[in-house]
């Protein structure tokens, strides 16, 4: 158990090292030899944990959506919400994750770094692998059971022939759509707004 700990606070370290590397010095510049020896310590304990760049920014970007979640749904909880609808909570997920978004592009910048670091389903670690399922599994469960309540309620009333189909494909589009804002600046909030605001319009428009 001594020694689990001992490795999981390495780990933790290691993180928080190249977080911190990250948000000084970008992406590019951010290297595994930088991180050790900023911790002062030899390359091979960083190589011994993550082998790659890009599978300590999957953990990263899997605290940034934990955290992302965890506020949703206490906010979902309070009493302003219990009376919205299905659609309006999905509307408040979008519109909250754009602000959170702003509020760290960090998150931006390591989803944009780590797509094009992809397919790395076989070469990452297990523990890795294992945990940004989980942060994804934690994306599409959120999200469905918007979807499911506003299709309950009413306010959802677009034919959905596969709902986790429908929940994946907007919020790729939607991601790309904020990595474009934040990160290379190519798409304004205008364009984005748009983009939310027509495609809720679709889901409450039966047949839509």
């Amino acid at each position: 158990m001594l020694k689990e700990l001992k490795q999981q606070f390495i780990k933790d370290t290691i993180v928080a090292e190249m977080k911190k590397q990250l948000l000084e010095k970008g992406i590019q510049k951010t290297t595994l030899r930088g991180i050790a020896k900023e911790l002062g310590i030899a390359f091979g304990n960083i190589y011994y944990y993550f082998k790659t760049k890009a599978d300590i920014g999957d953990v990263i970007w899997a605290e940034f959506t934990n955290e992302y979640l965890d506020k949703f749904k206490k906010t979902m909880k309070t009493s302003e919400f219990q009376s919205k609808t299905g659609i309006e909570k999905l509307r408040y997920y979008y519109q909250n994750l754009y602000d959170y978004f702003v509020e760290n592009p960090l998150y931006a910048d390591l989803i944009a770094f780590l797509m094009g670091e992809k397919p790395r389903s076989i070469r990452a670690p297990k523990e890795i692998r294992e945990l940004t399922d989980k942060a994804r599994e934690a994306i599409e469960n959120s999200l469905t059971e918007l979807y499911e309540e506003g299709i309950s309620d009413g306010s959802i009333k677009a034919n959905i022939p596969n709902l986790t189909l429908e929940v994946w494909s907007f919020n790729v589009a939607y991601v790309a759509l904020i990595a474009n804002i934040i990160r290379y600046h190519e798409i304004n909030k205008n364009m984005y707004e748009y983009f939310v605001e027509n495609y809720l319009k679709r889901l409450s428009i039966s047949g839509g």
